[in-house]
Protein backbone atom coordinates (compact mmCIF):
# COMPACT_ATOMS: atom_id res chain seq x y z
CA UNK A 1 0.00 0.00 0.00
CA UNK A 2 1.11 3.16 -0.72
CA UNK A 3 1.85 6.27 1.73
CA UNK A 4 -1.22 8.48 -0.23
CA UNK A 5 -3.66 5.38 0.01
CA UNK A 6 -2.80 4.86 4.05
CA UNK A 7 -2.66 8.66 4.45
CA UNK A 8 -6.59 8.47 2.80
CA UNK A 9 -7.39 5.62 4.50
CA UNK A 10 -6.96 7.06 8.11
CA UNK A 11 -9.15 9.97 6.99
CA UNK A 12 -12.19 7.96 6.17
CA UNK A 13 -11.45 6.11 9.54
CA UNK A 14 -11.48 9.03 11.35
CA UNK A 15 -14.66 10.39 9.97
CA UNK A 16 -16.43 7.38 10.63
CA UNK A 17 -15.29 7.63 14.17
CA UNK A 18 -16.12 11.41 14.72
CA UNK A 19 -19.66 10.44 13.15
CA UNK A 20 -20.22 7.69 15.88
CA UNK A 21 -19.36 9.66 18.44
CA UNK A 22 -21.38 12.32 17.42
CA UNK A 23 -24.59 9.71 17.20
CA UNK A 24 -23.00 8.41 20.57
CA UNK A 25 -23.75 12.26 22.57
CA UNK A 26 -27.22 12.69 20.86
CA UNK A 27 -29.95 12.56 23.33
CA UNK A 28 -32.06 9.65 23.01
CA UNK A 29 -34.99 11.28 21.44
CA UNK A 30 -33.21 12.66 18.76
CA UNK A 31 -31.23 9.25 17.80
CA UNK A 32 -34.70 7.68 17.48
CA UNK A 33 -36.41 10.51 15.46
CA UNK A 34 -33.25 10.87 13.08
CA UNK A 35 -34.00 6.66 12.37
CA UNK A 36 -37.37 6.87 11.97
CA UNK A 37 -37.03 9.60 9.27
CA UNK A 38 -34.21 7.13 7.85
CA UNK A 39 -36.71 4.13 7.63
CA UNK A 40 -39.33 6.17 6.27
CA UNK A 41 -36.98 7.68 3.45
CA UNK A 42 -35.87 4.72 2.31
CA UNK A 43 -40.02 2.76 2.36
CA UNK A 44 -40.72 5.47 0.26
CA UNK A 45 -40.71 5.44 -3.29
CA UNK A 46 -40.49 8.27 -5.74
CA UNK A 47 -44.27 8.61 -7.60
CA UNK A 48 -44.00 6.94 -10.96
CA UNK A 49 -44.59 9.32 -13.80
CA UNK A 50 -47.69 8.26 -15.81
CA UNK A 51 -46.57 7.42 -19.86
CA UNK A 52 -50.27 6.31 -20.42
CA UNK A 53 -51.87 9.77 -20.03
CA UNK A 54 -52.82 11.35 -23.68
CA UNK A 55 -52.22 14.67 -24.63
CA UNK A 56 -54.33 15.36 -26.93
CA UNK A 57 -57.59 13.17 -25.19
CA UNK A 58 -60.91 14.81 -25.60
CA UNK A 59 -61.48 17.26 -22.32
CA UNK A 60 -64.60 16.56 -20.62
CA UNK A 61 -68.31 17.95 -21.62
CA UNK A 62 -68.40 20.86 -19.59
CA UNK A 63 -71.41 20.55 -16.42
CA UNK A 64 -75.58 20.16 -17.18
CA UNK A 65 -77.05 23.77 -17.21
CA UNK A 66 -79.59 23.57 -14.40
CA UNK A 67 -81.35 27.35 -15.50
CA UNK A 68 -83.45 27.54 -18.36
CA UNK A 69 -83.76 30.89 -20.22
CA UNK A 70 -86.51 31.79 -22.09
CA UNK A 71 -87.71 34.70 -24.13
CA UNK A 72 -90.83 37.05 -23.38
CA UNK A 73 -93.02 38.16 -26.42
CA UNK A 74 -95.53 41.59 -25.67
CA UNK A 75 -99.24 40.70 -26.32
CA UNK A 76 -102.04 43.22 -25.79
CA UNK A 77 -101.41 44.43 -22.37
CA UNK A 78 -99.30 41.31 -21.45
CA UNK A 79 -96.15 39.16 -21.96
CA UNK A 80 -96.70 35.54 -22.95
CA UNK A 81 -94.32 33.07 -23.35
CA UNK A 82 -93.86 29.91 -26.34
CA UNK A 83 -94.41 26.31 -24.84
CA UNK A 84 -94.13 23.50 -27.31
CA UNK A 85 -96.38 20.57 -26.21
CA UNK A 86 -96.52 16.81 -27.39
CA UNK A 87 -94.20 14.44 -29.07
CA UNK A 88 -92.48 13.22 -31.40
CA UNK A 89 -93.27 16.58 -32.79
CA UNK A 90 -94.03 19.17 -30.74
CA UNK A 91 -96.85 21.89 -31.06
CA UNK A 92 -96.64 25.29 -30.31
CA UNK A 93 -98.91 27.36 -27.71
CA UNK A 94 -98.16 30.70 -26.95
CA UNK A 95 -99.21 31.76 -22.63
CA UNK A 96 -99.17 34.57 -20.64
CA UNK A 97 -97.44 34.79 -18.43
CA UNK A 98 -99.59 34.74 -15.09
CA UNK A 99 -98.01 35.41 -11.27
CA UNK A 100 -101.61 35.36 -9.71
CA UNK A 101 -102.69 31.48 -10.55
CA UNK A 102 -101.25 28.05 -10.71
CA UNK A 103 -103.36 26.93 -14.43
CA UNK A 104 -101.78 26.36 -17.40
CA UNK A 105 -104.02 25.67 -20.02
CA UNK A 106 -104.99 26.65 -23.96
CA UNK A 107 -106.94 25.37 -26.56
CA UNK A 108 -107.62 21.73 -27.56
CA UNK A 109 -108.94 20.20 -30.77
CA UNK A 110 -112.27 20.10 -30.36
CA UNK A 111 -112.88 23.30 -28.19
CA UNK A 112 -115.93 25.42 -30.63
CA UNK A 113 -115.09 29.21 -31.17
CA UNK A 114 -112.13 30.03 -29.17
CA UNK A 115 -110.49 32.70 -31.15
CA UNK A 116 -108.07 30.87 -33.45
CA UNK A 117 -108.65 33.98 -35.98
CA UNK A 118 -107.51 35.85 -32.83
CA UNK A 119 -104.83 34.18 -31.30
CA UNK A 120 -100.84 33.17 -32.70
CA UNK A 121 -101.49 29.45 -33.41
CA UNK A 122 -104.42 27.10 -33.90
CA UNK A 123 -105.34 24.66 -31.57
CA UNK A 124 -103.44 21.88 -29.81
CA UNK A 125 -103.88 18.66 -31.75
CA UNK A 126 -103.78 15.84 -28.91
CA UNK A 127 -104.64 13.24 -31.30
CA UNK A 128 -101.11 13.93 -32.91
CA UNK A 129 -99.48 13.10 -29.90
CA UNK A 130 -98.29 9.83 -28.75
CA UNK A 131 -97.80 11.08 -25.33
CA UNK A 132 -100.78 12.58 -24.12
CA UNK A 133 -102.87 11.52 -21.72
CA UNK A 134 -106.31 12.79 -20.62
CA UNK A 135 -106.22 12.70 -16.71
CA UNK A 136 -108.98 10.06 -14.28
CA UNK A 137 -110.24 11.28 -11.18
CA UNK A 138 -107.38 9.37 -9.26
CA UNK A 139 -104.74 11.62 -11.07
CA UNK A 140 -106.75 15.24 -10.28
CA UNK A 141 -103.98 17.67 -9.57
CA UNK A 142 -105.74 20.83 -9.68
CA UNK A 143 -109.44 19.93 -11.10
CA UNK A 144 -112.49 18.14 -9.49
CA UNK A 145 -113.48 14.97 -10.74
CA UNK A 146 -116.30 15.22 -12.80
CA UNK A 147 -118.80 12.03 -13.35
CA UNK A 148 -121.11 12.36 -16.41
CA UNK A 149 -124.06 9.56 -17.07
CA UNK A 150 -124.34 7.94 -20.50
CA UNK A 151 -121.08 5.81 -19.98
CA UNK A 152 -118.67 8.63 -19.89
CA UNK A 153 -115.48 7.91 -18.38
CA UNK A 154 -115.08 10.33 -15.38
CA UNK A 155 -112.19 13.28 -15.77
CA UNK A 156 -110.82 15.98 -13.91
CA UNK A 157 -112.44 18.84 -14.65
CA UNK A 158 -111.19 22.36 -14.54
CA UNK A 159 -112.63 26.00 -15.20
CA UNK A 160 -111.55 30.06 -13.98
CA UNK A 161 -113.73 32.87 -14.26
CA UNK A 162 -112.09 36.59 -14.15
CA UNK A 163 -113.62 39.79 -12.61
CA UNK A 164 -113.68 41.48 -16.38
CA UNK A 165 -116.36 38.84 -17.49
CA UNK A 166 -113.74 36.18 -19.16
CA UNK A 167 -113.99 32.64 -18.26
CA UNK A 168 -112.97 28.74 -19.42
CA UNK A 169 -113.59 25.58 -19.02
CA UNK A 170 -111.07 22.45 -19.79
CA UNK A 171 -110.42 18.95 -18.60
CA UNK A 172 -107.12 18.37 -17.08
CA UNK A 173 -104.44 16.18 -19.01
CA UNK A 174 -100.87 15.50 -18.78
CA UNK A 175 -97.77 15.91 -21.86
CA UNK A 176 -94.40 16.65 -22.25
CA UNK A 177 -93.85 19.73 -22.89
CA UNK A 178 -90.74 22.36 -22.79
CA UNK A 179 -90.87 26.68 -22.59
CA UNK A 180 -88.45 28.70 -24.90
CA UNK A 181 -86.39 27.63 -27.80
CA UNK A 182 -86.74 28.98 -31.34
CA UNK A 183 -90.11 30.80 -31.46
CA UNK A 184 -90.98 29.74 -35.20
CA UNK A 185 -89.70 25.54 -35.07
CA UNK A 186 -89.47 23.51 -32.28
CA UNK A 187 -85.98 22.35 -31.03
CA UNK A 188 -85.40 18.46 -30.80
CA UNK A 189 -85.60 16.96 -27.42
CA UNK A 190 -83.07 14.36 -27.33
CA UNK A 191 -79.54 16.74 -27.20
CA UNK A 192 -77.75 14.41 -30.03
CA UNK A 193 -80.95 15.21 -32.45
CA UNK A 194 -81.10 18.78 -31.50
CA UNK A 195 -77.67 18.81 -32.69
CA UNK A 196 -78.06 17.52 -36.09
CA UNK A 197 -81.03 19.96 -36.31
CA UNK A 198 -78.78 22.99 -35.83
CA UNK A 199 -75.85 21.33 -37.96
CA UNK A 200 -78.20 20.84 -40.99
CA UNK A 201 -79.42 24.15 -41.43
CA UNK A 202 -77.78 27.66 -42.53
CA UNK A 203 -75.12 27.28 -39.59
CA UNK A 204 -76.07 30.67 -37.83
CA UNK A 205 -77.91 28.98 -34.97
CA UNK A 206 -74.96 29.38 -32.93
CA UNK A 207 -73.34 26.05 -31.04
CA UNK A 208 -75.75 23.44 -29.36
CA UNK A 209 -73.55 22.67 -26.64
CA UNK A 210 -73.97 26.62 -25.76
CA UNK A 211 -77.00 28.14 -27.11
CA UNK A 212 -79.84 28.74 -24.73
CA UNK A 213 -82.14 28.23 -27.75
CA UNK A 214 -81.08 24.96 -28.35
CA UNK A 215 -80.71 23.48 -25.36
CA UNK A 216 -84.92 24.64 -24.52
CA UNK A 217 -84.98 20.57 -25.09
CA UNK A 218 -83.26 19.37 -22.58
CA UNK A 219 -85.75 20.77 -20.35
CA UNK A 220 -88.59 18.97 -21.32
CA UNK A 221 -90.79 17.24 -18.80
CA UNK A 222 -94.52 15.79 -18.28
CA UNK A 223 -96.70 18.64 -17.71
CA UNK A 224 -100.31 19.00 -16.01
CA UNK A 225 -102.49 21.51 -17.87
CA UNK A 226 -105.75 22.36 -18.96
CA UNK A 227 -106.95 21.71 -22.47
CA UNK A 228 -109.77 24.47 -22.93
CA UNK A 229 -113.08 23.04 -24.40
CA UNK A 230 -114.50 26.43 -23.94
CA UNK A 231 -113.70 30.26 -23.07
CA UNK A 232 -115.39 33.93 -23.37
CA UNK A 233 -114.34 37.06 -23.41
CA UNK A 234 -110.21 38.51 -23.48
CA UNK A 235 -109.17 34.92 -23.61
CA UNK A 236 -110.97 34.55 -27.40
CA UNK A 237 -109.46 37.76 -28.29
CA UNK A 238 -106.06 38.24 -26.90
CA UNK A 239 -103.12 37.40 -29.35
CA UNK A 240 -101.85 34.73 -26.71
CA UNK A 241 -103.09 31.32 -27.06
CA UNK A 242 -103.80 30.28 -23.43
CA UNK A 243 -102.14 30.97 -19.95
CA UNK A 244 -99.30 29.50 -17.95
CA UNK A 245 -99.66 29.85 -14.31
CA UNK A 246 -96.69 30.91 -11.76
CA UNK A 247 -98.05 31.56 -9.00
CA UNK A 248 -96.75 29.53 -6.04
CA UNK A 249 -99.25 26.34 -5.88
CA UNK A 250 -98.21 23.43 -6.41
CA UNK A 251 -99.65 23.23 -10.13
CA UNK A 252 -98.00 26.25 -11.06
CA UNK A 253 -95.50 25.45 -14.49
CA UNK A 254 -92.00 25.88 -12.14
CA UNK A 255 -93.39 23.90 -9.42
CA UNK A 256 -93.93 21.27 -11.66
CA UNK A 257 -90.48 21.66 -13.39
CA UNK A 258 -89.03 21.56 -10.01
CA UNK A 259 -90.89 18.73 -9.04
CA UNK A 260 -89.70 16.90 -11.76
CA UNK A 261 -85.83 17.55 -11.64
CA UNK A 262 -85.04 19.14 -14.80
CA UNK A 263 -83.91 22.06 -12.96
CA UNK A 264 -81.61 22.32 -9.40
CA UNK A 265 -83.13 25.53 -7.77
CA UNK A 266 -87.34 26.19 -7.13
CA UNK A 267 -87.49 29.59 -8.28
CA UNK A 268 -88.14 31.69 -11.73
CA UNK A 269 -87.51 35.47 -12.25
CA UNK A 270 -88.85 37.78 -14.76
CA UNK A 271 -87.67 40.86 -17.04
CA UNK A 272 -89.91 42.51 -18.96
CA UNK A 273 -89.42 45.31 -21.66
CA UNK A 274 -92.38 47.04 -23.31
CA UNK A 275 -91.83 47.70 -27.54
CA UNK A 276 -94.36 50.41 -28.93
CA UNK A 277 -95.94 48.23 -31.56
CA UNK A 278 -97.00 44.69 -31.16
CA UNK A 279 -96.58 42.35 -33.99
CA UNK A 280 -98.51 39.06 -34.47
CA UNK A 281 -95.49 36.91 -35.70
CA UNK A 282 -93.75 38.40 -32.39
CA UNK A 283 -92.38 40.82 -30.69
CA UNK A 284 -89.27 40.45 -28.62
CA UNK A 285 -89.97 42.77 -24.92
CA UNK A 286 -88.10 40.44 -22.19
CA UNK A 287 -86.92 37.48 -20.81
CA UNK A 288 -87.85 34.83 -18.01
CA UNK A 289 -85.43 32.46 -16.50
CA UNK A 290 -86.43 28.70 -14.35
CA UNK A 291 -84.33 27.35 -12.00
Amino acid sequence: MSHDQVIDRRRRDRSRNLLNTEQQHLPQRQRQQRRRRNEENDDTEPPSEDTTADADATPPPPPKQHQELTSLYEGYGTHYVDLWVGSPTPQRQTVIVDTGSQLTAFPCHGCQNCGDEYHTDGYFNYEDSETFRKLGCEDCLAGRCQKNGGGEEPYCRLGLSYQEGSSWNAFEAEDVMYAGGKHNTAVAVDTDDAEEEEGSGSGDDGDASTDPILLAGEYAFDMTFGCQTSLTGLFKTQLADGIMGMSMEKGAFWRQMHRSGVIEDSVFSLCFNRQPIVDKGGTLAGAMSLG
